[in-house]
């Protein structure tokens, strides 16, 4: 199956500050792709690229065959991408429904302005003008123009900042159609719970370069450090193959074990230790591994400590 996109040692540099330093990937047909980093690791930089936006300083970028360096490319590639940006600059006095009419009129659509609001959650909102929109409403917004024309492809840079709980749920859903669609859709995000619903693969992304890649599934499962069951039982004590399952830790009537087996399995075991020892039971909690204690482990930050809370 031929790539859709294929990026190669990518670098790109802005003076003396090197944004991106010699990231690889390629991305199949179909696919959700995302890359998960803090505030300032490449991701947009390098979406940039790949759009057009900015010229990588070594290496190359190849959407659909096309180099979208190249302007005759690009293009020929506008019309089969779409890209939603952090930040979108729209004339602040122009109404909702003009801006999605002139959109349809670059690419030769018939508008079709009130079932687009409805998508992106902007119903009655037509003639509102977008000086008076929220940073939530301006997001959906920017997603409705960058997806009208049908793209082949959908960049999505960090598409729910600012966006209150509504407006996430609107955006997944919108990714989820596109899945379905057969598009191939590259998110950027800082937001792990994003980033695991939505994403095939993740490339997590760090000063610059791709220190890991993989399913959300595989990345827990190799880095996540495996899933916590905690026992308070006076008399219980962990023996035989349930000793076995992990590292056991005690403090006081405590039991705490760390494990890479399948945690929901132990807990039965723990119950019925339990039971045999005549133990008196007070708590039991199990606690899976996170695509959160992955990132943590991998890159030894926390994806959190520089995300804003998102405004409506």
């Amino acid at each position: 199956m031929t790539p859709t996109i294929v990026v190669s040692q990518l670098v790109k540099r802005f003076g003396s500050v090197e944004a991106v330093r010699g990231i690889d990937f390629e991305i199949a047909p179909s696919t959700i792709f995302g890359l998960l980093g803090r505030n300032g690791a490449g991701k947009t930089t390098t979406l940039e690229c790949c759009i057009g936006l900015t010229k990588p300083t070594c290496g190359s970028v190849r959407m659909l065959g096309l180099d979208p360096s190249k302007p005759r490319d690009l293009a020929k590639l506008r019309p089969r991408f779409g890209a939603q940006l952090q930040t979108t600059s729209l004339p602040e006095k122009a109404r909702v429904g003009e801006m999605l009419e002139l959109y349809a009129y670059y690419y030769g659509l018939r508008p079709a302005v009130a079932a687009l609001c409805a998508r992106v959650g902007l119903e009655g909102k037509e003639r509102h003008p977008i000086g008076g929109l929220s940073g939530g409403e301006r997001q959906r917004l920017a997603l409705a123009l960058a997806i009208q024309h049908d793209p082949e492809i959908a960049f999505l840079d960090e598409p729910t900042a600012g966006m209150d709980a509504y407006g996430r749920r609107v955006l997944w859903g919108e990714v989820e159609r596109l899945r379905r669609a057969g598009k191939t859709v590259i998110l950027t995000t800082h937001y792990i719970e994003e980033a695991e619903r939505l994403c095939d693969e993740i490339c997590i992304v760090q000063q610059g370069r791709i220190i890991a890649r993989d399913t959300p599934v595989r990345l827990i499962a190799s880095a996540g450090g495996g899933s916590t069951v905690t026992v308070e039982a006076e008399g219980f004590t962990p023996r035989d193959g349930l000793a076995r399952a992990g590292r056991w830790k005690r403090d006081g009537q405590s039991w705490s074990l760390s494990t890479e087996d399948e945690p929901g399995a132990i807990l039965a075991e723990v119950v019925r230790a339990v039971d045999e020892q005549r133990a008196a039971l007070r708590a039991l909690d199990m606690r899976r591994a996170t695509l959160e204690d992955a990132f943590l482990n991998l890159t030894g930050e926390r994806i959190g400590d520089d995300v804003e809370e998102a405004a409506s």
